[in-house]
């Protein structure tokens, strides 16, 4: 491949998004964990930013090439998926059930196991977003669940266009430097 848009390309992507750019930026969070954290952009011009803290980037940049995809669409995410009605999600304590959107792979994987327990490893603010999201797309019945003695006790779906993670809970994420796509190298 002679060029970053023939490699985007040619890997697995939700349809309608053609990845022309991807960066992937190491973050130390408020835990002392490090997060992945990619930032996507599409042929047409469209901005996704997905994350992981189990390291697999291409976990990351599948979120964010879906996030790029429902902001072109102008859509929250779950709708984008399928969802049809926005509600509040449950989020329990976990009994060692349930599945890990991050060790699923992909937000297609997620959508053909149809889980009703979304599983946060760590507890994490963005974590909990992201399966807020997937589980407004899989419909009623869908919670999730958290190690330990949950925070708060519903997760509500975003209603703006993309998967609507609050990037601010982590102070780093503003002072990421992500490289310009436009600029010759």
């Amino acid at each position: 491949m002679t060029n970053q848009a023939e490699f985007w390309q040619s890997m697995p992507m939700p349809a309608p998004v053609e990845l022309v750019h991807s960066h992937t930026h190491s973050l130390r969070i408020v835990s002392g964990d490090e997060a992945l954290v990619v930032r996507v952009l599409t042929r047409d011009g469209a901005i996704g930013v997905g994350f992981t803290l189990n390291l697999d980037a291409a976990v990351a940049r599948d979120m964010a090439a879906w996030d790029a995809a429902a902001r072109r669409a102008g859509s929250p995410l779950w709708k984008l998926l399928g969802g049809k009605a926005r509600a509040a999600i449950p989020v329990l304590r976990a009994s060692g059930e349930g599945l890990d959107p991050w060790s699923a792979g992909s937000v297609e994987a997620v959508l053909a196991a149809r889980p009703r327990l979304l599983v946060a490893p760590h507890a994490h603010a963005w974590e909990i977003a992201w399966c807020a999201t997937l589980a407004a797309s899989l419909g009623a019945g869908t919670a999730i669940a958290v190690p330990g003695e949950p925070k708060l006790a519903r997760a509500e779906p975003p209603d703006a266009p993309g998967h609507g993670i609050d990037w601010s809970s982590e102070p780093l994420f503003a002072a990421i430097r992500w490289s310009d796509p436009t600029r010759a190298s």
